[in-house]
């Protein structure tokens, strides 16, 4: 176990498979002014094989042949297809969607609003028992007045259904922490999210889809977004004014003929929700979490990835205030049946992910040929740092 004064934050709320031969693209997806494009989705076709890219917007993907055409995704971007006829370094451009603003669009834009919202929420409803296996890969790190002293990787085995991840089995896996102040034990938690509610009065939190939403948000249609023929709805919401437990604002992304669906961005307060170790004063804190979606089955979709941030400003006594950010990215790369002999735990709120992680030896071998997403200049410097001071796991 580390020796270190920390605090520690609780949430008071209630194997990767390699093909036998393969070929690992590389490469980088930019907008139209060559500026990158993070976070965006990069897979076949068929869903055999997925990534995402980084910070800077680099990915790595493994291939089972050549050539290959791969589909890149990503929210205010058109969907694009390249081929890859070899293994040289792509460069993948995304132009964007077209933006119609809603007065041009619709007469009454937040009723509009309310009822596509409406709709979305009782699609997921009549689906909330479609079941989908796959694998997913969880990368969180903590960063503490702009050093890193917090580095954590998992590979799962998932369970899900449009509500939320209802099980998973922790594979290789990897943690890497040195003298900090500031180390979430269960931050998987917000990351698993219920992206949806049938019982908005149960539960920590209210959320924006869920039975008469409109009783506790107000909701906005921002802009209309085009491209390929299809229109996303943004829809802006904000929790209304006294209610008795804590509730997001955020954005809806929502298919404006189908109601599925695509994004949805959630920032909030967590106040109360966090506990700090004695001696600690919290100052301040803000947590954004970004659920994204692709399409399966006939005009429905499932999730393919949430990354969060959550950004912590606390004080000791008298000594100058501390600034932590927490960030993490939980990526579902492949879906599979139900995998034979898998049991897909349920994982409880209070799970402690860190003492989990603690506990498994550190595989260098693995992780050098296993690279679902690419680490960005920063990260790998990161990591060779961590790995030179044998601070991941027992090595």
């Amino acid at each position: 176990m580390l020796r270190r004064a920390s605090v520690v934050c609780y949430l008071l709320f209630a194997s990767y498979t390699a093909f036998s031969q393969s070929i690992r693209l590389t490469g980088k997806v930019e907008d139209a002014q060559h500026q990158p494009v993070p976070y965006a989705s990069v897979a076949l076709p068929d869903g055999a094989a997925g990534t995402a890219t980084n910070e800077v917007g680099e990915f790595s993907l493994t291939v089972p042949v050549l050539p290959q055409r791969l589909v890149v995704l990503s929210i205010g971007y058109a969907r694009t297809e390249v081929v890859a006829a070899s293994a040289a370094p792509l460069t993948i451009t995304l132009p964007p969607s077209t933006v119609q603003l809603p007065e041009v669009v619709v007469r009454n834009p937040q009723r509009v609003a309310e009822d596509l919202v409406q709709r979305a929420y009782a699609k997921l409803a009549r689906h909330e028992n479609d079941t989908y296996y796959g694998k997913a890969f969880y990368r969180q790190k903590t960063r503490t007045n702009g050093t890193y002293d917090e580095l954590s990787d998992a590979f799962y085995d998932v369970e899900l259904t449009p509500q939320k991840i209802v099980g998973w089995e922790l594979g290789e896996s990897r943690y890497a922490a040195v003298a900090g102040p500031f180390h979430m034990k269960n931050f998987s938690t917000l990351m698993r999210l219920p992206t949806f509610t049938r019982h908005p009065k149960r539960g920590s939190m209210y959320l924006p889809l869920a039975a008469d939403a409109a009783k506790r948000f107000t909701f906005a249609l921002r802009e209309i977004q085009t491209e390929n023929g299809r229109e996303t709805a943004v829809i802006d919401f904000q929790p209304r004014p006294g209610l008795d437990k804590p509730a997001p604002a955020g954005t809806l992304y929502l298919d404006q003929q189908t109601a599925a669906l695509r994004r949805q961005e959630l920032r909030l307060r967590l106040g109360s929700m966090l506990t700090f170790s004695k001696g600690f004063q919290p100052l301040s804190d803000s947590l954004r979490l970004v659920s994204d979606f692709a399409p399966v089955a006939d005009s429905l979709t499932r999730l393919t990835s949430t990354r969060g941030e959550l950004a912590v400003t606390m004080q000791a006594g008298n000594k100058p205030p501390v600034q932590s950010a927490l960030s993490a990215y939980l990526l579902l790369y492949q879906y599979t049946g139900r995998l034979p002999g898998q049991s897909y735990g349920r994982v409880k709120h209070s799970t402690d992910d860190l003492q989990t992680l603690q506990n498994r030896p550190y595989n260098a071998r693995f992780w050098q040929e296993n690279e679902i997403i690419r680490a960005s200049p920063v990260e790998e410097s990161v990591i060779r740092s961590f790995e030179g001071r044998r601070v991941f796991g027992r090595l």
